[in-house]
């Protein structure tokens, strides 16, 4: 394995790492700051592999990605946490990876999705570059595992509310001291975002019309979305 790879690294300021990649060893390109249909890509042509950490609409997402496998020949990886991450895989044929950054993981682990050993290889280099550690999965699904999960749980917390079973603050202290989790349902929402929980479980219940997916309405009230 080397870390001698180049990578290129492009990222909105709402993602949660936006600062940390800045500051890597990288080729890094902000696109609030830069316009992607107008750029002329030829100067990144030596990079051996280009990772995706933008936070924007399903459309815009799968309208970037097909964009930029067209300008491509090396493989792309994309932060599909609050994606149909099968969906865009299928319909982009260059994108060979996704990983699960936007929901801060309390272990530091976080889940990703490679499809050949290159993307493999190339991502165990970039985690290194973070500091953190890499879970390999055979599918991203919707959401990866670990962000499905606690959206569900900060969810189940909200309805909670919405019942007026208990305060906030009694409910964190349940979870955390009842079933040991690092942190309560309302503090995790606050560390994660409850924009990024609420376009999770959105994506989740339109795609599988499951009712556990719906989200409550406190939770939009939070994510000034309702």
């Amino acid at each position: 394995m080397t870390m001698n790879r180049k990578f290129l690294v492009l990222a909105t300021k709402n993602h949660p790492l936006y600062s940390t990649l800045k500051n890597l060893d990288v080729e890094f390109y902000d696109l609030e700051s830069h316009a992607p249909f107008e750029e002329k890509w030829s100067h990144y042509r030596e990079c051996d592999l280009v990772l995706d950490f933008t936070v924007i609409s399903p459309d815009k997402k799968l309208e970037l990605l097909k964009h930029l496998n067209i300008q491509f020949d090396f493989p792309i990886v994309s932060d599909l946490t609050t994606y149909w991450g099968e969906l865009f895989i299928e319909k982009v044929s260059g994108l060979r990876g996704a990983v699960s950054f936007n929901f801060p993981s309390p272990t530091n682990c976080y889940e990703y999705y490679a499809i050949d050993k290159t993307t493999n290889d190339g991502l165990e280099d970039f985690f290194k570059m973070l500091g953190v550690e890499g879970l390999r999965v055979d599918c991203p699904g919707i959401g990866f595992t670990y962000p499905r999960v606690i959206s569900m749980i900060i969810n189940e917390a909200y309805f909670a509310l919405e019942d007026r079973m208990a305060k906030p603050k009694d409910i964190d202290t349940a979870m955390k001291f009842g079933v040991n989790y690092p942190l309560g349902p309302f503090e995790w929402a606050k560390k994660i975002g409850h924009r990024n929980i609420l376009c999770l479980l959105e994506e989740l219940y339109k795609v599988t019309g499951d009712p556990r997916y719906r989200p409550s309405q406190k939770l939009r009230l939070e994510a000034n979305l309702i």
